[in-house]
């Protein structure tokens, strides 16, 4: 083993020095080192697999314990990690209580069917999250795994909430709810929720951005469910007694069921909304006389006028008879939501929040629906809580244990592995070396490893 080691080290040193030798632009060096660096630590755990392997099969007093029989020898293994294509032997067991196995890959923790590594796996599906599957294959592997693999590593993880942390007080809290419009396989429509939360809208030089927001996303969950994990990732952070919550939307039944659950919440309708109701009922009309329409409309919403709101519907009928559905559609819109709108005239805070569109944009449409594409019920239930934010962890599946009579021969193949490896002596020769009473760095490690 330490030979092969070695013939590792030497391969990757001379390689190392024929780039350098090359020259070139950091760039191209760098890439090319990365590239060395990776194909050597995958010949190094392959080393190290195949060393597990061969232990286990010279302790037969383990093995005899154990009841594992060799069945036979030099079964190849390839899995697919963040380093490359690690490929080792392995020695196929026969059970004393019934059927064969693998130890090895026991040890190494790989299932009989996985064929990419957790690493890999995990790397994979927070690439997934900003591009198709096809590109995070390429950009992670160069293409060698396929589409489908990428796509049931999604399905088999999970976003995972914050932890828990110090609650704040804040003066108010701003919460948008709105969704993405998505297409299912077989062409049906559907949607994907989104709630925002956040302290409000700051400036960031000459921008503006909304203060510490985190999201809430899922597929598939009833309104409850959605606003219950809301209010739950809320109080995480969050002491709500005195503070001022406004919820922005369009209005629509799942995001109003959002005040049941934030207790003392104020509705607010998204001024796109509100906007683009205001435009339907104005179209039409020459620019000079649908700007003095649209002034009068908001200053009626605003004061809750609907006496004058209503006569404005009216000449709107008269001047554009031929758009009266629309007129009246959008009125009625606008009438249903108009205590959610004349808030933002007398209470300055529900002007600080309010970026629906914004947040589905980014968050979820730039992934889900911004190119032609169909999803699963099935990918989106895992899919849509992980581009909100959500960190990305693996569908834990139960692992088998090592048998205790080879626990130890495992555990004296590592220690091996690593101390012949690093120049040191084995730990099962260190009884029969001479050690003088002056305390030295060597003493001390051999001690260490006794």
């Amino acid at each position: 083993m330490e030979t092969i080691i070695a013939e590792i080290w030497r391969e990757f040193t001379n390689k190392m020095l024929e780039i350098i030798m090359e020259g070139g632009t950091l760039a191209k060096v760098e890439a090319a080192a990365l590239r060395e660096v990776k194909a050597c630590a995958a010949q190094v755990v392959s080393a190290y697999a195949k060393q597990v392997d061969e232990a286990i099969v010279a302790d037969k007093a383990a093995r005899r314990k154990s009841g594992h029989v060799v069945e036979r020898r030099g079964d190849e293994r390839r899995i697919q990690t963040e380093l490359g294509e690690i490929c080792y032997p392995r020695t196929y067991f026969q059970k004393a209580s019934g059927g064969y196995e693998y130890l090895t890959d026991m040890v190494l923790g790989v299932d009989k069917r996985q064929r990419v590594s957790e690493g890999l796996s995990l790397s994979l599906v927070r690439a997934a999250k900003d591009m198709s599957y096809a590109k995070a294959s390429t950009h992670l592997t160069g293409g060698a795994i396929s589409r489908q693999t990428v796509m049931e590593k999604v399905r088999g993880s999970y976003a995972e909430g914050a932890p828990p942390e110090p609650r704040r007080q804040v003066a108010e809290l701003h919460i948008d709810a709105d969704e993405a419009h998505i297409t299912l396989h077989g062409g049906r429509k559907s949607e994907v929720p989104l709630i925002s939360i956040y302290e409000g809208i700051e400036a960031q030089g000459k921008r503006r951005a909304c203060k510490n927001v985190f999201h809430i996303s899922a597929y598939g969950k009833s309104p409850d469910d959605l606003w219950e994990q809301a209010l739950t990732e809320a109080l995480k952070r969050y002491d709500l007694t005195h503070t001022r919550i406004y919820l922005h939307g369009d209005g629509a039944r799942w995001i109003r069921k959002g005040l049941e659950w934030f207790a003392g919440a104020t509705f607010v309708l998204d001024k796109y909304h509100k906007n683009k109701a205001i435009k339907g009922m104005t179209a039409g009309l020459f620019l000079p006389e649908r700007k003095s329409f649209d002034a009068a409309l908001r200053a009626a919403l605003a004061d809750e006028d609907t006496a004058l709101f209503d006569r404005l519907t009216m000449g709107l009928y008269d001047a554009l008879p031929e758009r009266t559905a629309t007129i009246l559609e959008n009125a009625r819109y606008l009438k249903a939501h108009i205590a959610g709108i004349s808030i933002c005239a007398t209470d300055p805070g529900a002007n600080n929040g309010g970026c629906t569109e914004p947040h589905v944009s980014h968050v979820l449409s730039a992934r889900l629906s911004a190119r032609p594409m169909a999803w699963s019920p099935q990918t989106l239930s895992q899919l849509a809580p992980m581009l909100a934010g959500g960190n990305v962890r693996k569908i834990p599946t139960p692992a088998p244990s090592m048998p205790p009579p080879l626990q130890n021969t495992v555990a004296r193949a590592k220690r091996a592995f690593c101390t012949r490896n690093l120049g040191l002596p084995a730990p099962e020769a260190i009884g029969r070396l001479a050690l003088s009473g002056k305390v030295t760095g060597t003493s001390k490690i051999l001690k260490l490893l006794a």
